[in-house]
């Protein structure tokens, strides 16, 4: 399959070997010689509007997700229903705010930002709009990528209900359900939104 070079340089991320940096087809991609690692795969625009469809359903779903209980505990009559935010409230009450705040920030205000930030960058990127402070957004995007902890959340959740079914009885709300869209929301968001395709667009917009 053809190629044409740029004149570019790009590394291996596995062997560190340099490879000449080209225009790759359609569904092409660009291996290391040394270790056939892949260096480059060719993406399109379509990968951003893949990113932006999702990070546009995960901001509907985290909104959802946390305005629904996400399971109803009952102990000996005693029953509460819990959102998100309530173990939140209850790490605060009991002094340990730090993990509140860690625990705010991990599982609601790093994802929704992730998402605004990617929905940002993208919409941008796919209706060719300059609009401002693209590159810090886009920074801000990849930072917080390793934040977006929605489904180690939503993994948790499973773990604690295991636990505290032998303390009585826990049954699963609407809630849940959200949180498990938005978990998937999440993961597609982050496998289409392609740094290297993002640079690309906005070196085109400016």
């Amino acid at each position: 399959m053809s190629v044409e070079e740029t004149g570019g340089m790009l590394s291996c991320s596995e062997c560190g070997a340099a490879c000449r940096d080209r225009a790759l087809p359609p569904r092409a991609e660009l291996r290391c010689g040394r270790c056939g690692m892949r260096v480059k795969k060719a993406r399109g625009l379509a990968s951003l509007q893949h990113a932006w469809a999702f990070a546009t359903a995960g901001l509907f779903f985290a909104v959802l997700a946390n305005m629904s209980p996400i399971l109803t505990f009952d102990v000996a009559g005693n029953t509460q229903s819990n959102l998100i935010v309530t173990g939140v409230i209850e790490l605060f009450r009991q002094g340990y705010w730090p993990v509140a705040a860690l625990v705010f920030f991990a599982g609601l205000a790093g994802p929704v930002l992730h998402l605004a930030a990617v929905w940002y960058v993208a919409a941008a990127c796919c209706l060719s709009c300059r609009w401002p402070a693209l590159r810090h957004v886009a920074k801000l995007a990849e930072s917080l990528e390793s934040w977006n902890l929605v489904p180690v959340y939503a993994v948790a959740t499973v773990v604690a209900v295991v636990r505290l079914e032998m303390l009585g009885t826990v049954d699963w709300q609407h809630g849940a359900f959200w949180v498990l869209v938005l978990s998937v929301c999440s993961l597609f968001t982050v496998q289409f939104f392609d740094h290297g395709l993002v640079e690309q667009g906005l070196e085109e917009l400016t």
